[in-house]
């Protein structure tokens, strides 16, 4: 049952011709940075903010649930879940987020970074037929070479302290300041090889020597800042991750999950593929592998169909009495506003199983100004892209119950 927190909330009339009643107000801080310091290792274009699911862990489960996001990105979800005292679960049919995901959850100490490190030869000689020109706009060749054997050291040995520095490298491959591997660059997303050109002509830049454990350590340290409770390490154990497709989570029995916090994407609006190229080069995955699977929806249709799927898929691994809270936002296509908190509202109705069919208990809107990192991507508030986190609120009842709260 969902609790009661303290929320000062308007409810918006426009919503009412939907057949919907949405609330409208602030539900977390719009600060920076003011929850655990690993949320903060890695960017993830279209992730958001932790404050998200701590709110809604918080109001609609108890300590010792389990806890799922079928579309994990970089994780934000299962740590916060963790963090809380919540069992994760987390998937996404892209292998990078699973991987994150997974490392996010799974933290070690910065000592074992320290020693793990310290094994590393990174002078060791690497054939260079790789760096090309797409990697020689970003790095420098020792650099490059530093890359190449802290990743074969990766791949050779890939325990708990080994992914937890893949984490931390993918953190540090391209960004904006001396902290990371690369030259001057964009931090967010992989920018391609000749926009990067582009920038070191225009920055009269050419890429430097930056070493990479130094730097690795670095943001262990700032990543790993805040610690962990012994019950972070007791629920994080039982922990699990897959690569898998929202609408078909094989992997989890039904009538197991007592909420599912997750946010699909929207439309066509982000290229997971083109914006992580630089990640999945240094974390070895084949794009090619996964990318007829990732969902890109052009059109609206489209989209509520493949949500549709997605929320039957989400009640049948649900229990009963339980919450998914889908984050989705407003979007302009075709010219027009779309309101996606409806759109997932009309297709819940549609789902149902032989016994459990999904009610809508409630629309929340977190409204606030936008932050320095949603500038960077050129939204401006109320005018295009996603301006607003608004979330759909369903709960999974019984069909007979769901009928009588329907006539009621």
């Amino acid at each position: 049952m969902s609790k009661s927190l303290p929320l000062q909330l308007v409810e918006d009339k426009t919503a009412e011709q939907s057949g919907l009643r949405r609330f409208v107000g602030e539900l977390w801080t719009a600060q920076q940075r003011q929850m655990h310091s690993l949320h903060y290792v890695v960017s993830y274009r279209a992730s958001f903010k932790p404050e998200l699911p701590d709110f809604c862990i918080q109001r609609y489960s108890e300590k010792g649930a389990i806890v799922l996001d079928p579309f994990c990105g970089r994780g934000t979800t299962a740590l916060q879940a963790n963090l809380l005292g919540r069992v994760a679960l987390a998937s996404d049919v892209n292998p990078l987020a699973v991987k994150l995901a997974t490392a996010k959850t799974s933290p070690v100490g910065l000592d074992e970074i320290v020693l793990r490190l310290n094994e590393i030869d990174f002078c060791r000689p690497v054939d260079m037929s790789g760096f090309t020109d797409r990697l020689s706009a970003f790095y420098h060749p020792a650099t490059y070479c530093e890359l190449i054997n802290l990743r074969s050291q990766i791949k050779h040995r890939y325990d708990r302290i080994n992914r937890f520095i893949e984490l931390l490298a993918i953190s540090r491959l391209h960004g904006h300041s001396p902290g990371f591997f690369s030259v001057y660059s964009f931090p967010q997303i992989s920018i391609p090889p000749e926009r990067q050109r582009m920038i070191n002509l225009k920055r009269h830049q050419e890429p430097e020597f930056r070493a990479v454990a130094p730097r690795i350590i670095r943001k262990a340290a700032q990543a790993l800042r805040d610690g962990f409770s012994s019950e972070f390490f007791a629920v994080s154990s039982a922990n699990a991750a897959q690569t898998a497709d929202a609408r078909a989570l094989q992997w989890i029995g039904a009538d197991t999950v007592d909420l599912v916090v997750t946010s699909p994407p929207f439309l066509d609006k982000v290229d997971y593929l083109m914006d992580n190229w630089l990640e999945f080069w240094f974390a070895g995955i084949d794009q090619r592998e996964f990318q007829s699977r990732l969902v890109m929806c052009r059109s609206l249709d489209e989209w509520s169909v493949f949500i549709r799927d997605v929320l039957h898929e989400m009640l049948r691994v649900l229990k009963p009495r339980s919450y998914a809270v889908v984050e989705v936002g407003e979007v302009e296509n075709a010219g027009q506003t779309i309101f996606l908190d409806e759109v997932v509202a009309r297709a819940a109705e549609a789902v149902s199983t032989p016994s459990k069919r999904f009610i809508v208990e409630e629309v929340l809107v977190n409204q606030q100004s936008f932050t320095k990192l949603a500038n960077c991507f050129n939204v401006d508030n109320n005018q295009k892209g996603t301006n607003t986190n608004r979330l759909v609120v369903l709960k999974s009842v019984a069909r007979k119950a769901a009928r009588r709260t329907k006539s009621g």
